[in-house]
């Protein structure tokens, strides 16, 4: 399987300081081809966001790093437990400095290992697929505004202007349990584009222009087009994008993966 990557993040017209951090991690040799993919989005104001992310990505790269299980086997399980430890690793630094209190990140990370597609994820930074020209959400925002609606409070359109579409009922680093959400690993097919971004993007860009973009450019021009969209139009927030189109596939998608997932029967939480 080839896949193309190209990610990019930019500080935003109005912040001082970058609070997203993203890794972009490759592994492809005779033995595994591995795509590993995060997103991160810090809070908790001067350095201590940038601070959280940071421990965030690198602390999910570590796991992989040292990690000599079968994939195979354990690919979503490992994903589920580098979070975890990555939420362990920013409670511990928010404990050792004061000025770090109360730091927090979210977390969105994709896999792809030899043509299956895994994903786990906590906050409201997102993942996107656009097969066939069309556009699906995988991730689900752990926001108040998200909850509201599923409990029918507010309707879908009210949701995306609620002033609660920003605040987050999990993150990683604020509670010494956290529920990662994981999602039935699927297929990735041939011309498939994976859309990994931070909230700053989605604030001002919509999923059917995001579609048109990833449909018409290659990677590279595409996170180029998203951050220069978002800051056109406010760039009130760091802006990270990741995008990676799969050019080649052995393997084509049978289980029906959208139906399902429009469904919800492969969303569950661990």
């Amino acid at each position: 399987m080839q896949l193309q990557t190209s990610s990019a993040t930019d500080i935003g017209k109005l912040r001082e300081n970058n609070e997203d951090s993203f890794l972009e991690f490759n592994v492809d040799s005779s033995n595994e081809k591995l795509l590993l993919l995060v997103v991160a989005d810090g809070m908790g104001g001067h350095q201590a966001g940038e601070v959280a992310s940071k421990t965030v990505v690198n602390s999910i790269e570590d796991y992989f790093k040292s990690q000599d299980n079968n994939l195979e086997k354990n690919a979503l399980d490992s994903l589920k437990n580098s979070i975890v430890i990555a939420n362990q690793n920013v409670i511990q630094a928010s404990t050792d400095k004061e000025e770090l209190r109360g730091m927090g990140s979210t977390c969105t990370a994709m896999l792809i290992f030899n043509n299956k597609t895994f994903l786990a994820h906590v906050g409201d930074s997102r993942a996107y697929l656009v097969r066939d020209k069309e556009i699906t959400q995988l991730t689900k925002d752990h926001t108040l505004a998200e909850k509201m609606l599923d409990s029918g409070i507010i309707s879908k359109e009210e949701a995306k202007t609620s002033p609660h579409r920003n605040m987050l009922i999990k993150a990683v680093g604020i509670t010494d349990e956290i529920e990662v959400e994981t999602y039935e690993p699927f297929t990735a097919n041939q011309g498939d584009v994976f859309l990994l971004c931070s909230d700053g993007l989605t604030e001002y860009i919509d999923e059917e222009e995001i579609c048109s973009i990833l449909n018409i450019y290659d990677p590279d021009e595409a996170c180029k087009s998203l951050v220069n969209i978002a800051n056109k139009r406010g760039g009130k927030d760091n802006i990270t994008v990741q995008i990676t189109k799969v050019v080649d596939s052995e393997v084509k998608d049978q289980n029906n993966f959208l139906d399902n997932l429009n469904n919800n029967s492969p969303f569950k939480a661990n």
